[in-house]
């Protein structure tokens, strides 16, 4: 039976740049925002604030919901990935105030590093979904709280 998996996803803003992982994929280097499955009993803003950290050895509050979207891997890349359903949700953090980068604990299997980007940079660039590169250099009091099914 397959089951959609619940993940959560940190938007890592300092100044005018977002924390990104790049990862080395069947596509190629990508980014992605840090975040992954949620632990079943684990609520969203500890999900979040723990795949931060076991990503990019970084320490965060978690603020605001900011978006969220499902990834429906039949639909985006069905040679490899139809299996795949997940939902994920996306919450604005910030850095701990006495924050400093810890060695990266527990990276992704595919990841390669972590990167500070520029969001004007973004588009164009390999961040996963791509429709979050615009909707970040979208007016805030108009773009969508819900993306949709994208990549």
């Amino acid at each position: 039976m397959h089951r959609v998996r619940p993940a959560t996803r940190g938007l890592v803003i300092a100044g005018d740049q977002i924390l990104v992982t790049v990862l080395t994929g069947t596509t190629g280097e990508y980014w992605l925002t840090p975040g992954g499955g949620q632990d079943f009993g684990e609520a969203k803003v500890d999900n979040v604030a723990r795949e931060v950290y076991e990503e990019t050895g970084f320490r965060v509050t978690v603020g605001d919901l900011a978006c969220g979207r499902d990834y429906i891997g039949a639909t985006h890349f069905p040679a490899w990935d139809s299996g795949f359903h997940q939902t994920e949700l996306f919450f604005w953090c910030t850095l701990q105030q006495d924050s400093r980068q810890d060695p990266v604990p527990l990276p992704d299997t595919a990841q390669t590093d972590i990167r500070w980007v520029r969001v004007p940079e973004l588009i164009g660039s390999p961040l996963y979904p791509r429709r979050l590169a615009a909707w970040l250099n979208e007016d805030s009091r108009t773009r969508p709280l819900w993306l949709g099914d994208v990549n």
